[in-house]
């Protein structure tokens, strides 16, 4: 049996590989939990892929997939959140830039024990950088040790968030404190691809992250590959992030209470 790490990497990368064969031709574009919640043929054949590459490696796995119809197809068990150590796969993470042609998308692949990810991959695919976790292990960026950076004040800070698809109390929510961090911080960012936002932080790229509304799916692997590189996760509420968690804040030990502070002002 290959080590987590392997699998997950092998899978990220497979189903990234799929996304960026389909860039061009994505095939049909349909909406899930509303008007701005995209699904397309990508997600599918992706998710495909990624689950495949995990049964060749590792019988009898589990999985959780953010598209029901990929267990079918790809001819995998559905696994259960808290119950099985499970595979959790978002096959493509930023569909709404990847149907635009926006550059950044991702394949997100983790190993979840229980409420927690123990491994985990995100393949960019419109980068073709692959960064990988796994617990007690660090994390990497094409083979290069990932940290956190250590900026202490929202004020000298580059941060990066999204938009939730909800648009009604969570989309006001994060407008609030979209105005409060924006009046003091260097700049946000928004990419559209929560997973890659989870690397961008771990790689010192961009100094913290917080979003509202995500899935398991969402996170699961960035949130090892944070911890590995250093970062404070929490949930948007200030507990200790678990796969139920509904949100992220996330940043370098230093900055990280700052910026929870300030999104749960936001929420009040």
């Amino acid at each position: 049996m290959e080590a987590l790490l392997d699998v997950a990497a092998a899978a990220a990368r497979a189903g990234g590989t799929v996304l960026r064969s389909m860039r061009s031709e994505f095939g049909s574009a349909r909406t899930k939990s509303s008007r701005v919640d995209f699904v397309t043929d990508a997600d599918v054949a992706a998710g495909v892929a990624a689950c495949r590459a995990i049964a060749e490696r590792m019988q009898g796995a589990l999985f959780v997939v953010e598209e029901p119809e990929v267990y079918e197809l790809a001819g995998v068990a559905r696994g259960e959140l808290g119950a099985d150590d499970v595979w959790v796969i978002d096959p493509l993470d930023g569909t709404t830039s990847f149907v635009h042609g926006y550059p950044c998308y991702s394949t997100s692949v983790a190993f979840v024990s229980g409420d927690q990810p123990v491994a985990g991959a995100v393949y960019n695919a419109a980068l073709d950088e692959l960064a990988v976790a796994q617990t007690g292990r660090g994390a990497r960026l094409d083979g290069a040790p990932l940290t956190v950076s250590g900026v202490e004040r929202i004020e000298d800070a580059l941060l990066v968030t999204g938009i939730p698809y909800d648009r009604g109390r969570p989309f006001e929510i994060q407008m609030r404190a979209i105005e409060r961090i924006a009046r003091v911080a260097h700049d946000i960012r928004r990419d559209g691809s929560a997973a890659v936002d989870c690397c961008h932080v771990a790689a010192g790229r961009v100094d913290g992250f917080w979003e509202f509304g995500l899935k398991p799916w969402d996170l699961a692997a960035g949130v090892v590959i944070l911890r590995e590189a250093g970062a404070v996760v929490t949930g948007a509420d200030g507990r200790d992030w678990d796969v139920f968690a509904p949100g992220i804040v996330t940043a370098g030990p230093a900055l990280h209470a700052h910026l929870l502070q300030a999104v749960l002002e936001a929420q009040r």
